[in-house]
């Protein structure tokens, strides 16, 4: 799949829109067979990710789909599942943050619905990690103060 940038948008093929009142990221497609130099370590790292994951938790995951996700500032995206209607092959959704020097007045947290009552606010300190099941957990992206990055994805099983 070659890189391509997109505009906020949300669902898929032709039933794409692009829904800026919903999300306001830019993406950039991640192309596992032709990385750019810096990414090679990035694909490894999730490889691994990806078996001990099979080997601890036997969720199946066949492979990683992603890309990154600029927030310029005031950006956002609305609370949301990452399953897709007509489709249940992502299974674990994946954040790593890839901002420098980050704090939480800086805002752009990760909100988490952990249940109907509960919520957790992950703040995208660069290096950090989530990963959360696709079908079961509500989140949404907080607007931030300055522009956020992250590579964001999902392990997928096999259609």
């Amino acid at each position: 799949m070659p890189r391509s940038r997109q505009r906020p948008g949300i669902g898929r093929g032709k039933d794409r829109v692009e829904r800026s009142d919903i999300r306001g990221d830019r993406t950039l497609w991640l192309d596992e067979h032709s990385p750019a130099p810096a990414e090679v370590a990035l694909w490894h790292t999730l490889e691994t990710l990806r078996v001990a994951l099979n080997e601890s938790t036997y969720l199946g995951l066949f492979a990683f789909e992603g890309h990154y996700a600029l927030y310029p500032p005031g950006a956002f995206y609305r609370r949301h599942r990452d399953r897709l209607r007509d489709d249940d092959a992502r299974v674990l959704s994946c954040v790593i943050y890839l901002n420098e020097a980050w704090t939480a007045a800086d805002g752009g947290a990760l909100r988490l619905h952990v249940s109907q009552n509960e919520m957790s606010d992950i703040v995208p300190v660069g290096g950090t990690l989530v990963c959360f099941l696709a079908d079961r957990y509500e989140h949404e992206v907080l607007p931030a103060a300055r522009e956020r990055l992250a590579v964001t994805g999902w392990f997928r099983r096999r259609e």
